[in-house]
């Protein structure tokens, strides 16, 4: 006899979200200790080599299993076609503030002789940059995660129409084969 256990779906469904929140937990707290270690500590990249490889390879990881399964980067809703460049509104800024806090430390003395005219234009230049790039990869992914939905969709599609029409068939000769039935010994 075997042993079944009866699983309940509530329990299993707490469980993956407890497992997904505690991903997302985990995946910032190793960007902030990337961040803490290069920005604030200066410490050579080897220090923390591990914790920036495990962070860009579980990234690259979930998105392309996201993309193969066809599931949403954005959500679902009105605003999803408004999160590509809202992301890369974000991203935008925030590599300008990296960039013109290290910038400004570093060279904070030529900024003072020559004017803050340069700081501000070097800000300009980066935050149109940063957010020109990852708008253009956001809308890349974006689109290619919509060309995969499309085509699971219509496969999908597909097979419910072969059904149909093996469905139509088996009641066309159903049809076909009643009259007979009431009058003969089929």
């Amino acid at each position: 006899m075997k042993n079944q256990t009866i699983r309940d779906e509530r329990v299993i469904s707490q469980r993956r979200k407890i497992s997904s929140e505690a991903d997302g937990i985990l995946m910032f707290a190793l960007l902030a200790s990337i961040l803490l270690q290069q920005f604030v500590i200066n410490a050579p990249f080897k220090q923390y080599a591990a914790e920036f490889i495990c962070f860009i390879g579980v990234s690259i990881y979930k998105l392309v299993r996201y993309m193969s399964l066809g599931l949403d980067l954005n959500g679902s809703g009105s605003h999803t076609k408004r999160m590509p460049l809202i992301h890369s509104l974000i991203a935008g800024v925030t590599v300008t503030a990296v960039t013109g806090g290290i910038n400004y430390s570093q060279y904070a003395g030529k900024y003072q002789v020559d004017g803050i005219g340069y700081f501000l234009a070097m800000l300009l230049v980066t935050f149109l940059g940063s957010t020109f790039i990852s708008y253009l990869a956001a809308w890349l992914f974006y689109h290619q995660n919509t060309v995969t939905q499309k085509k699971i969709s219509s496969s999908s599609m597909t097979r419910k129409t072969g059904r149909c029409f093996i469905l139509r068939a088996c009641s066309t000769v159903n049809l076909l084969i009643m009259p007979f039935q009431r009058f003969s010994c089929f």
